[in-house]
């Protein structure tokens, strides 16, 4: 049996001269979700964000490995590409609720027909990384955030591989490897075949065409385990609904406009509040924000009794699915009524063992899969390291750092979480003042896996 040899070209657009990014729907649905809510309301869409970019991963120097025109060109590409298409926007009007009413208004549509990326600045900070900082009422500078992760995690990788004069014999065993874990994680799903999961793992997949070929073969594997992805993109190509959660920055941006105490908690309970009346079907909670505890102690009845899903994003699934379970029936709310969906560092192993304990606890438990999936080379180099840094998928974040309140004063955006290591802030004083209005308690310090 012949084994396919793979080169560079068939997984990097950037070995073809190419751009990485060349549809507006090569992003998560959440995106577009947000986007929905944010135009439909009108406290929220003009507000001017800045946005930073960092690296969490120690070790990682993407300034050594990127040059700093290649990184240029790939932005600029993306910035200047056609936006949707009236194929796009026949696909996105298509797309329905669960009472078969339109998902995006059409406002919605016709901004996304016109809309515009923020231009940018980049430069190299004190760990030899490029960081990325732009600037722009929310609505589009939001959707850099997606295609600027994929960028520079696809950069780095076919970078790496050139810098480190890969052979193709030496590529394709790369391939080879992270393909075999691939089918080892699929053997590993099918041992919980009542295991749903989504696959989240568009913003640091290795590269558009190799996080597709993981996704055919996922679907082809596990097409009833494997019932969503988030990458919109993908769902056109197969005609599909895709399906997304919500983001932090959801919370962050509202809650930069407010000093007061009170006002801060009420804010964070009202974005929910209007985006559980704006998409019923997805009134998703992110509760660790501003940590878990604090808004399950506090949370107001009307958001416990309509609330569909609770996403865990910073808490082991060990500690956060009991906390969620305890909150349910402190309100007499049946559990079975209610989705959980673990989502921070999850991979085959991890969520089969956490469904073993606890899916049959709730209505329903999916599990977002990210990077295990999409960019699983850890340790697929034989030599780890070279002078520049290991090769494999690293921690990258582009959160919202500011936002100018109507009175054009700025005020920095603060997120919690309930991993301290994940906290993200950018002013000390506005820092403190958050953790003084939510506290810390059931925060505790974890490894920062994605």
């Amino acid at each position: 049996m012949n084994t396919p040899q793979y080169s560079p070209e068939q997984f990097f657009a950037q070995a073809r001269g190419e751009a990485e990014i060349t549809t507006l729907l090569n992003t998560d649905a959440y995106k577009l979700y947000m986007m929905d809510f944010i135009l439909a309301n009108e406290q929220y869409k003009d507000l001017n964000v800045n946005r930073e970019m960092k690296i969490r991963t120690q070790g990682i120097r993407t300034a050594d490995v990127i040059p700093l025109e290649a990184l240029k060109q790939q932005l600029e590409m993306t910035k200047n590409m056609p936006w949707a298409s009236e194929e796009d926007i026949s696909y996105l009007r298509a797309l329905k609720k669960s009472n078969w009413e339109q998902l995006l208004k059409e406002e919605t549509l016709e901004y996304l027909k016109t809309m515009k990326l923020p231009d940018y600045t980049i430069w190299i900070d004190e760990t030899n990384n490029y960081t990325l900082s732009f600037e722009w009422p929310r609505p589009s500078s939001m959707m850099r955030e997606i295609y600027g992760l994929k960028i520079i995690n696809s950069s780095y990788m076919y970078h790496y591989i050139k810098k480190a004069n890969l052979s193709n014999e030496e590529f394709t065993s790369i391939i080879n490897e992270t393909k075999q874990r691939l089918y080892d994680d699929i053997a590993q799903f099918k041992t919980q075949p009542d295991l749903k999961f989504m696959e989240f793992g568009t913003r640091r997949a290795m590269s558009t065409d190799y996080h597709r070929m993981i996704f055919d073969i996922l679907k082809a594997e596990l097409p009833e385990q494997c019932i969503w992805t988030s990458n919109v993109l993908f769902w056109k190509e197969k005609w599909i609904n895709p399906l997304g959660t919500n983001a932090h920055e959801l919370r962050m941006i509202p809650v930069a406009l407010h000093d007061n105490p009170q006002d801060i908690i009420n804010q964070m309970y009202e974005v929910d509040r209007q985006r559980a009346k704006h998409f019923p079907d997805f009134a998703t909670l992110l509760p660790d924000t501003y940590g878990s505890k604090f808004y399950f102690d506090h949370c107001p009845e009307d958001i416990i009794n309509t609330h569909t899903w609770t996403r865990i994003d910073s808490k082991d699934p060990s500690e956060a699915l009991p906390e969620y379970l305890e909150f349910l029936k402190k309100h007499w709310i049946d559990p079975m009524t209610k989705k959980a969906i673990p989502s921070d560092g999850e991979n085959a192993r991890s969520s089969t063992n956490t469904f073993s304990e606890f899916g049959e606890k709730f209505g329903s438990q999916g599990f977002g899969i990210w990077t295990s999936l999409s960019n699983n080379t850890k340790g697929s180099r034989p030599r780890e390291t070279e002078p520049f840094g290991p090769f494999w998928s690293f921690s990258v974040v582009i959160k919202p750092k500011e936002v100018q309140r109507p009175d054009g004063s700025r005020m920095a955006c603060v997120k919690l979480t309930d991993n301290p290591n994940k906290i993200f802030w950018y002013d000390e004083e506005r820092n403190q003042h958050i953790k003084e209005v939510f506290g810390e308690e059931g925060m505790t310090k974890q490894a920062v896996l994605v």
